[in-house]
C-alpha cells in the first residue's frame, strides 16, 4: 500500500513538474502585430527621442528643441538618401489619480505640444499621430516620439 502511495505522489509530482516546463502558448492571432520592414539604406534606421514634461505641463515651456533638431536632421538625412517618412508617432501617458476625461486631456494637450514643436521645425503635419503610451512607467511624464522611415 505504501509503494502504490509513493509511486501515485512521484507521479503527481513528475506531471507537475511537466506541466510547469512545457513551452509558452502561442500568444493569440489578435495579439501579433505586423511590423513594416526595415529600410534597407543605412540613413533611414529607425529615429526616436523621449521628451520629458515638467511639472506645469499646459504651461508655455518650451520642448526639448535640440533634441527635436536632432530627430529631424535623421528624417531629413533619410529622405535626401532617397527614403521617405512614413509617419511620426507620438505616445503620451496620463499622471496617475486623474478622472478618465481629465487624463485624456492631459495626454492630448502633451501630445499637441510636442507636435506643435514638432511642425515649427518643419515637420510634415499630415505625417504626425498620437499615441498612448503603456502605463505604469517610472518616469510617466514624458512623450516618446518614434519616426517609421523607409
Amino acid at each position: 500500500m505504501s509503494f502504490l502511495r509513493a509511486v501515485s505522489v512521484s507521479l503527481v509530482l513528475a506531471l507537475g513538474a511537466c506541466a510547469q516546463t512545457s513551452p509558452p502558448a502561442e500568444p493569440p492571432a489578435a495579439q501579433v502585430v505586423a511590423s513594416s520592414p526595415p529600410s534597407p539604406r543605412a540613413e533611414c534606421a529607425p529615429a526616436h527621442v523621449t521628451i520629458y514634461f515638467g511639472d506645469q505641463v499646459a504651461s508655455d515651456e518650451p520642448v526639448v528643441t535640440p533634441l527635436l533638431n536632432d530627430f529631424l536632421a535623421h528624417i531629413r538625412a533619410c529622405e535626401a538618401a532617397g527614403g521617405e517618412l512614413r509617419s511620426i508617432t507620438i505616445a503620451t501617458t496620463a499622471d496617475p489619480g486623474q478622472s478618465a476625461s481629465e487624463a485624456q486631456a492631459q495626454i492630448e494637450r502633451r501630445q499637441q505640444r510636442v507636435r506643435a514643436a514638432l511642425v515649427n521645425l518643419g515637420a510634415p503635419d499630415d505625417k504626425i499621430v498620437g499615441a498612448v503610451a503603456s502605463a505604469g512607467s517610472v518616469m510617466g511624464r514624458r512623450a516618446e516620439v518614434h519616426a517609421d522611415l523607409y
